[in-house]
C-alpha cells in the first residue's frame, strides 16, 4: 500500500466509526432505552475489551522483545509509538462509554430528560468503539509480524557479518 493510503484509510475508518456511532446514538436509542440487559452486555463487553487492550498495549510496549541493535529498536520505536497512541485513544473511548453508562445509571431516576441524551451518547460511543475494536486483531498481528521481521533482519545482518569474517 502507498504511504498516502496508509494514512488515509485509517482516518476514513475512524470517520466511518464515528459516523456510525452518531447515527446509532441518534436513531438507535430506543434499542437501549429501559433495556437493562443491553446495558449490562455493553458494560461487560467493554470491560473485557479494556482489559484485552491493556494486554495488547503491554505487549506492544515491551522493549525486551525488540531484537538486535539499538538501531533496529529505534526504527521500530516510531511505529510502535504510533500504534500505542491509537490504542490509548481507543481505551479512552471505552472509558467514556463506561463512564456515560455509570452517569446514566445515576441520573436516570431524577432527570429522565437528561438521561435520554446520556443514553444516546453512551450507545453512540459503544457502537463507534466496537467498530474501532475490529482493528485490534490486525494491530496485534502487525506488531508481531514487525517483530518477526526485525528478528529475521537482525539474524541476516549477523549472518552476513559472520560470512565476511
Amino acid at each position: 500500500m502507498s504511504k498516502c493510503a496508509d494514512r488515509f484509510l485509517p482516518l476514513l475508518y475512524g470517520v466511518f466509526a464515528v459516523a456510525a456511532g452518531t447515527a446509532a446514538g441518534w436513531y438507535g436509542q430506543d434499542l437501549v432505552h429501559g433495556n437493562e440487559k443491553a446495558r449490562d452486555v455493553i458494560v461487560t463487553v467493554f470491560s473485557i475489551l479494556a482489559g484485552f487492550l491493556i494486554a495488547i498495549m503491554t505487549l506492544m510496549g515491551d522493549q525486551s522483545v525488540l531484537p538486535g541493535s539499538w538501531k533496529i529498536a529505534q526504527a521500530q520505536r516510531d511505529k510502535i509509538r504510533a500504534k500505542l497512541i491509537r490504542q490509548k485513544w481507543l481505551f479512552y473511548f471505552y472509558l467514556v462509554t463506561l463512564s456515560l453508562i455509570f452517569g446514566h445509571t445515576l441520573i436516570a431516576p431524577k432527570h429522565p430528560d437528561i438521561a435520554d441524551w446520556v443514553e444516546r451518547a453512551y450507545f453512540g460511543f459503544a457502537v463507534a468503539s466496537f467498530i474501532l475494536s475490529f482493528k485490534l486483531p490486525s494491530t496485534l498481528m502487525a506488531v508481531q509480524t514487525d517483530r518477526i521481521d526485525a528478528v529475521v533482519g537482525a539474524r541476516k545482518e549477523q549472518a552476513s557479518k559472520l560470512d565476511r569474517n
